[in-house]
């Protein structure tokens, strides 16, 4: 039975009741809720973190299954992390499963109990000691590697910029890298979000000038759900190659060429044959008001082409990409052969070890190298942390923050290079 709503009234005219075009739906504790609030919900969610935590679950509960556990079961958690780390997954893994298992338990009514919960963290603080202790394999998670100026410059070159698809190329490139973005953010900016402007800055005498700049609008963002806003300015650059104002005009320009300065993504799709935009044929992202723009994925791709035209990473070749498959192929199959479980996990755990000591010994650029590089170029060159943390969208307080100012000492303040004892 689907439920009513009341519809506005004025006077002593009589409530219309109104059909519902979607049933009510029931919450996993069996509250009911409209089918709009729980869509809206689920979609407050980014789609990324609504996959994982999906995948995660599954994957608990397949394992479940495979092992005769209930997933509302007492110490179920804890036996499964500790299975993961038996079959190699790193910490980080461990550490990302326990919180959305715990916290869709504790939404599913069956929370985890305190001595549970310390035990689960118990298991992924031995995992992480394990992985310290592993000769074979270097602890830690594999992280996109960052792309430094000199570096973009080169992924810049390898793009036509006479063409409407090189200034595409060029100005996802150099706004990516320069405003700190993630791949999501220039994906989903629209052309008011983006303007041209010449403002007033001093110089080293004090006095104010003019400078070109792009001042860029990231309305919502991965670490800003609730979409209060953030501006972000960016200079012109006195080299136009690497320049990101330069690009931004170039494909303003195409956009007016083409009778498109009107509302809608900044960026958009172009097909094979120079369409813009919604002219564009091929398929089109879901939602109707990012119609003709381009998403996260392409500039993910749009990254790794030109990195790899660059020269900046390897190819994987179809006679690799086979033996991969095949190894995988092979390894599932022996564990699936295996007398026990710990046999098997063990020979899970050792093909995951080959295959991440094989992805570690290559360069991994993707869309989150961009991001990376400007804000440890920044860094390294002398940048105030909370400067740098307030143009890349940063708490102080953020471990992702804090990870990149982990680095390494400069060479020429290294202690041990001023430091001089008497023989």
């Amino acid at each position: 039975m689907t439920s009513t709503e009341l519809a506005p009234t004025t006077g002593h005219t009589a409530p219309v009741r109104h059909r519902r075009a979607e049933p009510d739906v029931l919450t996993a504790t069996g509250e009911r809720i409209s089918a709009s609030a729980a869509r809206k919900l689920r979609e407050s969610v980014p789609r990324n973190s609504r996959d994982a935590r999906s995948s995660r679950w599954s994957s608990y509960s397949q394992w479940c299954a495979i092992y005769g556990w209930a997933t509302d079961e007492p110490n179920a958690v804890a036996s499964y992390l500790s299975d993961l780390g038996d079959r190699g997954h790193p910490s980080k893994t461990l550490e990302a499963h326990y919180g959305t298992i715990r916290a869709l338990r504790a939404v599913q009514g069956s929370p985890l109990g305190e001595a549970e919960i310390k035990a689960c963290q118990m298991l992924i603080s031995h995992r992480a000691g394990e992985e310290a202790d592993d000769p074979l394999v270097e602890p830690g998670p594999l992280q996109a590697d960052a792309v430094t100026l000199e570096e973009l410059r080169l992924m810049v070159r390898t793009v036509d910029r006479t063409t409407v698809r090189g200034k595409q190329v060029a100005v996802t490139l150099l706004l990516d890298w320069w405003m700190a973005g993630r791949a999501s953010e220039p994906a989903r900016l629209n052309l008011h979000d983006v303007k041209l402007a010449t403002v007033r800055v001093k110089d080293e005498a004090g006095r104010k000038v003019p400078r070109r700049a792009l001042i860029v609008k990231i309305r919502r963002s991965k670490a800003d759900q609730k979409a209060r806003g953030k501006e972000v300015t960016v200079f012109a650059q006195d080299d136009t190659e690497i320049c990101p104002v330069h690009a931004a005009q170039e494909w303003l320009d195409v956009l007016a060429d083409d009778g498109q300065l009107v509302p809608g993504p900044f960026l958009r799709r172009i097909d094979r044959h120079g369409n813009i935009g919604a002219r564009a044929a091929g398929r089109h992202t879901k939602d109707p008001n990012r119609r003709g723009g381009i998403t996260a994925e392409t500039v993910n791709d749009i990254i790794k082409a030109a990195a790899s035209a660059a020269g900046l990473t390897q190819q994987v070749t179809p006679e690799e990409r086979a033996a991969a498959a095949r190894a995988r192929k092979e390894a599932y199959a022996a564990a699936a052969a295996a007398d026990t479980a710990e046999e098997a996990n063990a020979i899970i755990k050792t093909w995951r070890a080959g295959v991440r000591a094989a992805r570690a010994a290559v360069r991994r650029i993707t869309g989150h190298s961009m991001r990376r590089g400007w804000i440890q170029t920044a860094l390294d060159a002398g940048t105030p942390p909370e400067i740098v943390a307030l143009h890349s969208r940063h708490s102080l307080k953020s471990s992702a923050f804090d990870a990149y100012r982990r680095r390494k000492l400069p060479l020429h303040q290294n202690p041990t290079l001023t430091l001089t004892l008497a023989a």
